[in-house]
């Protein structure tokens, strides 16, 4: 009998993964091999002769079934890269992407104090107040969480990287109970219509939670509240930037508009699609 070899064990798990319509099958046939050895994904493809020990197979096969259960490849990992740095993730938090250094990147371009007051609301997994952190040694930080768990991995997070004795984390509802004021206000709060939920991958549908997906009222609700909340809690100038669906940018600008904000504008992700509005307060 032929033993399996590295090289076999891609070409057939990638195959694998594809007829049951995972996005990226050859990369995450790759990266969850590589897991599986303790080994870096390139290495993999210097030594495709190699090959298996049953041992290592038995730690690949309960990878490679998650993912073809359609469970995200950072959950399956407990890992993922945002900005320069890496956040443990699982199925308590949003799954950092990409298109949300879209805000990151907008946040860091604002004119503030030297020592400016930030808040992050609907913090998740910190990766934005992370981010932040890394970039603005000098910033006061807070970020909030309603979900206790999902504020457990942040505070892991933050602690893992060095930022905890910075950022003051906070258990509740949007502000949860912080007057400010504030000199930037960011956010990426739940904004998927329950109406859309048929829509969504099966990845981000059944792994990711309800409770930092959906918001009532076609999505806008918790969008609207965070827009009427957040301008008695600013200063002269204070900017609040906040994450949406690609849909909802003029949405998302008349609920600034309707309290209060000025210079109001969006900005687009990776795929040019409308992902982050924001305003500033007269």
């Amino acid at each position: 009998m032929t033993a399996e070899t590295i090289g076999s064990v891609l070409k057939s798990s990638e195959a694998w993964l594809a007829r049951r319509g995972v996005d990226q099958p050859r990369v995450d046939a790759g990266s969850l091999l590589a897991a599986a050895l303790g080994m870096e994904r390139l290495q993999l493809y210097l030594e495709t002769d190699r090959p298996l020990q049953e041992t290592e197979l038995a730690r690949f096969r309960p990878l490679l079934a998650a993912r073809g259960r359609r469970q995200p490849l950072a959950q399956i990992l407990e890992k993922k890269g945002f900005w320069t740095l890496e956040f443990k993730v699982s199925d308590q938090v949003l799954t950092p992407r990409a298109d949300t250094e879209t805000l990151v990147e907008w946040a860091l371009e604002i004119e503030t104090p030297d020592e400016a007051r930030v808040i992050d609301l609907c913090t998740g997994s910190g990766c934005i107040i992370a981010a932040l952190a890394s970039e603005r040694p000098n910033w006061q930080l807070a970020a909030t969480e309603l979900s206790p768990s999902a504020l457990a991995l942040a505070r892991e997070n933050l602690d893992a990287l060095g930022f905890m004795a910075r950022v003051h984390l906070e258990q509740g509802d949007l502000f949860a109970g912080l007057d400010g004021p504030f000199d930037l206000i960011v956010a990426n709060p739940p904004y998927v219509a329950e109406s859309e939920a048929s829509q969504l991958d099966p990845e981000v549908r059944q792994y990711e939670p309800e409770l930092a997906l959906f918001a009532t009222g076609e999505g806008l609700d918790v969008l609207r509240r965070i827009a009427q909340e957040s301008l008695a809690r600013c200063t002269t100038g204070t900017w609040l930037l906040m994450e949406h669906g690609h849909e909802q940018g003029a949405a998302v600008r008349a609920l600034l508009d309707e309290a209060g904000f000025k210079d109001i504008d969006t900005r687009r992700d990776l795929g040019q699609r409308e992902r982050v509005s924001g305003g500033r307060s007269p």
